[in-house]
This record gives C-alpha cells, structure tokens and sequence, in this order.
C-alpha cells in the first residue's frame, strides 16, 4: 500500500488526469472524483471526469454536467486513471478500459486489500473518500472554493448518512464545518440527498415496503423490486440504492438488504446492518463495502438469487459463518 505523500507526489509530478468512480454513482463517489477534477484543474492539470453509469438526475451540485458518461468502448489513451471510492473491477462497464490503462491508481477508503494499481491508497478509517480528497487538496496546497467544498461536504454527507452513521467523529464534523466556510448550504444539500424524491419513487417505495419480508424475529429483513416493477412506476433502477435504508428502519432490524433488479437478471444487493458485519457477506458474494454497509452485483432469477441470499444470510447470523449459496 503507498502512503498518502506519494500519492500526494504523484499527482504533483504527473499532468493528465481521468477520475472515475463505482457504478451506479453515490454522493461520495460523485464528491470524490469533482473534488479532484476541480482541484487539479486550478493547478493547471488536463483533467476528465468519466462514469460507466448515468449521474444522478436529483442533485444541483457543481460540475455534473462535466462528467461524461460512456456506457461502453472507455479508453484512457495517455492518461492516468485515478479509481476513487471502489476497486478499478467495480468501475461498471468501464471496467475493461479502466483496468488497461497504462496508468492507474486507487484511492479508496472501503476496508479491504490493496487490489489493482501502480499506486494504491486504502484508508478504512476515514469516513468518505471525500475526507481523502480533502486531505490530499490540502497538501497540494490548493485554494479551497465554493465549487471544492460543496462536492467535498456532499460526498461527506452522503457517506456519513447525514452524519448520523458510526463513522461521524468530531475530526469529520471539523472538516465539514472548515468546508461550511465557503458557502456552502447545507439544508439545500442534505435535502438533495436524503429528502426529494419524484411522486413514481415514493408511489414505488410504499409498493415495496407492502411487499417487505423478515425472518428471525424480525433480525433479518429485505425486500425485492423487480426490473418490470421499476418500469412499471417509471423509476430509474440505477438511482434507488437508499430503499435499503427503509427497509432498515424496522425496529428489531438487525440487518437489512434490498434486492433491486437493474436490468433483466442483472440485481444488486444493498446491505445495511447495526452490528453485523456485512461487508464479509458482500465479498463473499463478489462485492464490497464496510462493515455496516456494502453490497454486491448478481446474476439470475430474481427470486432465486433472493432465496439463495436470504438463506445464506439467516445461516451467517445464526452461526456466524459463511458458506456458499445454496441453488
């Protein structure tokens, strides 16, 4: 693993920049990668934004519209790719393109190991991405302005769930407060991320919690939304990973996923816990994340791939152990 001053160094020496995130974009992962973007470009560095997956429609935040979004056929050419808030694999459809690229480093700060990259730095003790950023901007001794800060503060919020996740302490808190400084609003933003939906979602979400399921006295509960449920409330699949965070909000939760299914056979797993820790559960299945959330891609029928999780899960809380899933 590289320390924090060599990749600090790296991109003092280094002039042409790709920043890229985890599909399906998060507020952390969109923070993350503009902060860069903005950061580098005031030192004069060629910089481009790329996504695999659409950018969120529901956000006003500064420097969306430069994020390009390429579905298929990413190449980096000459440039660095820099993979921030997952492992170059998890870039989405971009990930070929990502993972041949001449130059490639991986910021992160999910717990696991060190994975791809000519320069590699995880911090699992670190609340966002974005609070890496911040600290990297910093050494490079950019000037901080409105545009750095609200990308930054976002991704914090976001990551923090609003400061209201085990990863908010008073070192976070300060570093948001420093950001709050350049005029950033933060009842407009928290409002963004956590409290503006379109009438389709919320019509989708009650159809959703009527179909909820718990087992164990109520320690595990999921929920499953199909890709013709989606089309039927005309909701992007692709930007409703928080139903998870409802389905969490039952009172003897113990941990919580949400099966949502992004396209035919293609489903993501959204894992929430109090104390379990469901990052071991997503890598198991070929994801990741922290402890107390993560997630993870699958492939097949709906309802057997939820058949086979749930089990697998309700095995893992009684016996603390993880085995492979049952077909």
């Amino acid at each position: 693993m590289n320390s924090l001053q060599e990749i600090v160094q790296f991109f003092r020496e280094q002039d042409n920049f790709i920043f890229v995130g985890h599909e399906n974009p998060d507020p952390d992962s969109l923070g993350s990668m503009l902060g860069l973007y903005f950061g580098l470009s005031k030192m004069g560095k060629q910089c481009r934004v790329v996504s695999g997956d659409p950018v969120p429609t529901d956000l006003s935040w500064p420097g969306l519209s430069k994020i390009e979004y390429i579905p298929e056929g990413f190449e980096a050419g000459e440039s660095c790719v820099v993979v921030l808030d997952c492992e170059p694999h998890r870039t989405g459809p971009i990930a070929p393109g990502v993972q041949a690229a001449k130059c490639l480093v991986n910021i992160d700060h999910h717990q696991r190991g060190r994975g791809e990259g000519d320069l590699v730095y995880v911090e699992p003790r670190e609340a966002a991405t974005s609070v890496i950023v911040y600290r990297i901007l910093q050494e490079l001794g950019v000037s901080f302005d409105l545009e750095i800060a609200t990308v930054l503060y976002g991704g914090i919020l976001g990551d923090t769930g609003g400061f209201r996740h085990a990863n908010t302490n008073s070192e976070v808190l300060a570093i948001a407060a420093e950001l709050l400084k350049f005029g950033v609003e933060p009842a407009p933003m928290a409002r963004e991320i956590f409290s503006s939906q379109p009438y389709g979602f919320l019509k989708l979400l009650g159809y959703a919690l009527s179909n909820l399921h718990a087992a164990q006295e109520g320690k595990l509960v999921w929920m499953s939304i199909s890709f013709e449920e989606f089309e039927q409330f005309d909701v992007p699949p692709e930007n409703t990973d928080h139903l998870v965070s409802f389905a969490r909000m039952l009172d003897t939760a113990e941990v919580a996923m949400v099966f949502r299914e992004v396209k035919p056979g293609e489903i993501r797993l959204g894992l929430r816990a109090n104390q379990v820790d469901v990052g071991a559960l997503a890598r198991h299945l070929g994801g990741g994340g922290h402890k107390l959330a993560s997630g993870a891609t699958l492939v097949g029928d709906l309802a057997q791939v939820t058949r086979e999780v749930v089990q697998l899960t309700e095995d893992y809380l009684r016996t603390g152990e993880l085995h492979e899933r049952h077909s």
